[in-house]
C-alpha cells in the first residue's frame, strides 16, 4: 500500500451476511470516523482469500517447511488459531455476524450496544469495497481496503477513496479465513476457494463470534 496513502485503523470488526445487499459486511468503529460498514462483493471476498492465501506462507513461516508439509502444518494453525480464541472468548455468539479484535488490550467494543436506543446510535459511514492492497509487515498482515461511499456513488460520480485498514496477526488470519469462508456458505456463493486443511474446522457453528 502506498505510504502518502492513509487508512482509518481498524482495531475490532465484525463480519456478517445481508441476504437484502446480497453483501458481506465488514462493520467496525473507528476512533475519528466512528461507526463504519464495508460492502464485500463475492468478487472482494474472493479476492481477499487469493491475496491472503498468497502471503500466508510467507506470514506463518511455511517457506522454511517443505511444500509436501504445508497442509498438515496449515491445518494444526488452524485449529490452534481457533481453539485460542474458544478459550479466550467470553462474548455470546451472535446469529447474525462474527467478531474478530485485533487487539487484546483494547476493550471489545460490542460490549453496551444493547442498551443504546436506535435514535442514540450514531449514523453508519457505509461503502462499497472496490480494491485491496495487502503487505506483510513483520509478523502481520495489513489489509487496506478503498471504496466508493453508498448511496452517493450511485448518484453521482464519486472518487474512491480509503476507507479502513486492519492489521493481522497469523492468528487473526486464519480467524478472518475462516469468518469469510463461514460467511460465503451462509450466502451459498459457492466460492471456488479449495481449502483441504480447512475442512474439519468448516464444520463449526457459523453462528461462532470470534474475539480477541
Amino acid at each position: 500500500m502506498s505510504e502518502s496513502t492513509t487508512y482509518p485503523l481498524s482495531r475490532q470488526f465484525s463480519i456478517g451476511y445481508s441476504a437484502y445487499e446480497d453483501r458481506l459486511l465488514l462493520t467496525t468503529e473507528l476512533a475519528d470516523q466512528g461507526h463504519t460498514t464495508l460492502l464485500l462483493t463475492r468478487r472482494m471476498v474472493l479476492l481477499m482469500l487469493q491475496q491472503i492465501l498468497n502471503k500466508l506462507h510467507a506470514l506463518t513461516g511455511l517457506e522454511q517447511t517443505p511444500v509436501s508439509y504445508w497442509q498438515e502444518v496449515l491445518h494444526l494453525a488452524h485449529q490452534t488459531a481457533m481453539q485460542h480464541h474458544a478459550t479466550e472468548t467470553e462474548v455470546p455468539a451472535d446469529a447474525s455476524d462474527d467478531a474478530v479484535d485485533t487487539d487484546a488490550a483494547r476493550p471489545d467494543l460490542s460490549e453496551g450496544q444493547d442498551n443504546v436506543e436506535p435514535q442514540q446510535k450514531p449514523p453508519t459511514r457505509l461503502y462499497l469495497a472496490t480494491e485491496l492492497t495487502t503487505q506483510l509487515d513483520n509478523d502481520r498482515l495489513k489489509l487496506a481496503f478503498k471504496g466508493l461511499p453508498v448511496p452517493d456513488a450511485m448518484q453521482k460520480p464519486c472518487a474512491h477513496v480509503p476507507v479502513l485498514a486492519v492489521s493481522l496477526e497469523a492468528n487473526h488470519v486464519h480467524q478472518v479465513i475462516q469468518l469469510l469462508i463461514t460467511q460465503a456458505t451462509n450466502a451459498m456463493w459457492h466460492l471456488p476457494v479449495e481449502l483441504p486443511w480447512l475442512e474439519t474446522a468448516n464444520t463449526a457453528s457459523a453462528t461462532q463470534t470470534l474475539s480477541h
